[in-house]
């Protein structure tokens, strides 16, 4: 009955097409259609994560609804039940913008009105607040546990120690630390150009598409160097023909595997706990670096350079937490004297620093109202009765 109100209604507006009805595919269907067809389009990391999305969350929960019949009330009952499965709302509002990018294409080809998911950002945000216990801000270490996790490498995970020491000292992704070649650095100018990466295995660009310098610090250009020298050693060692073009590389030459780097990791992580440390992501490590950088007092414009980001509000609204706070210095609210406070207002207000408020003989009342400002009240006619 619901359907055949809604095609009265469309025929009255005249937009019922039996044959726009009868393609119009499951919601299944439209987003493996969406995967096959777009993939070209994907980065390595966006498609591992879509085609999970789908497999796992989506068609099993939509399965063969029909598209047209995707109301929000059906997005609602899905959260709920992923909320109960123990999904976080983050994980979450990713996996339905997946969804959301599929409807979003129908309705550009006219295939759709309207869907449920284009509000899916203040939905999501609305269900974050309920779930929320605090309020999150991106995890990174003090200077005390950074200091500990680079003596832990130096001593226990050598090989690793390189790549911790990339990552906190520039702020770069996994996966672009990875991608990194002898030929992208430069001791001349102590800089690194962040042009490629490789996630899951993949080689590719960087997450933004675009390549960005970063800047080698003191100790990072010492560890490199030793590093480059300690390769020059192993290529003549091994018989190697030439250096390995990866600055992070494998016993074989080739650049490190993601699986072996999380396993060290891992290592690392459960021996530092032990020295209290908290037993974040290595991602944690990127964050550290943008903590750093904005507590001393490096503008947001540059740390985003930095990290790469595409747009500097993305940094502030991840890192104001980090900011300088500079409230003690109430000085630029110090403002100019007056012909009242020639002083300034901050110093005639202090108590104290004023005589007593007095009225002369010689000066009657005018004198108070001079030095107030308050018009003195004015006399009844009782008291001038009784005094005259």
């Amino acid at each position: 009955l619901k359907v055949v109100h809604k095609v009265n209604a469309q025929l009255a507006l005249g937009k019922f097409s039996m044959q726009r009805a009868s393609k119009l595919p499951t919601v299944e269907e439209a987003l493996r259609r969406w995967y096959e067809d777009y993939r070209p389009t994907f980065s390595t990391s966006f498609e591992y994560n879509a085609r999970l999305y789908i497999e796992k969350h989506l068609a099993p929960f939509f399965g063969d609804k029909d598209l047209r019949e995707l109301a929000e009330a059906d997005l609602l009952r899905f959260i709920q039940a992923k909320i109960e499965a123990g999904l976080k709302p983050s994980t979450i509002s990713n996996v339905l913008s997946v969804l959301r990018r599929v409807l979003n294409i129908r309705q550009r080809e006219g295939v759709l009105d309207r869907h449920p998911a284009q509000h899916l950002g203040q939905l999501m945000r609305r269900v974050a607040r309920r779930e929320a216990t605090e309020v999150k801000q991106a995890d990174s270490w003090t200077r005390e546990e950074v200091d500990t996790l680079l003596g832990l490498a130096l001593e226990h995970e050598r090989a690793f120690y390189p790549v911790l020491v990339f990552l906190l000292s520039t702020g770069c992704r996994k996966g672009e630390a990875l991608g990194l070649q002898w030929q992208d650095v430069s001791f001349a100018e102590d800089r690194a150009l962040i042009r490629r990466a490789i996630v899951h295995g993949v080689l590719g660009t960087p997450k933004s598409g675009k390549a960005r310098s970063v800047v080698l610090s003191p100790l990072l250009a010492r560890v490199l160097r030793d590093l480059h020298a300690q390769r020059r050693r192993e290529a003549t060692e091994r018989g190697w023909r030439e250096l390995p073009e990866w600055v992070f590389c494998d016993q074989t030459g080739g650049p490190l595997d993601e699986r072996n780097l999380h396993r060290t990791w891992d290592r690392l992580r459960r021996r530092a706990a032990k020295h209290d440390v908290r037993p974040l992501k290595l991602h944690s490590a990127r964050h550290t670096y943008a903590s750093f950088a904005l507590a001393a007092g490096k503008s947001v414009r540059w740390v985003a350079a930095q990290l790469g980001h595409a747009n500097p509000e993305l940094t502030l609204r991840v890192y104001a937490h980090a900011l300088r706070e500079e409230e003690q210095d109430l000085g630029f609210l110090d403002f100019g004297g007056t012909k009242r406070h020639p002083d300034g207002t901050t110093r005639s207000a202090v108590m104290g620093t004023r005589r007593p408020l007095r009225a002369t003989p010689r000066r009657g009342s005018r004198n108070l109202e001079h030095e107030t400002g308050l018009e003195p009240a004015t006399t009844t006619l009782a008291t001038w009765s009784s005094t005259n």
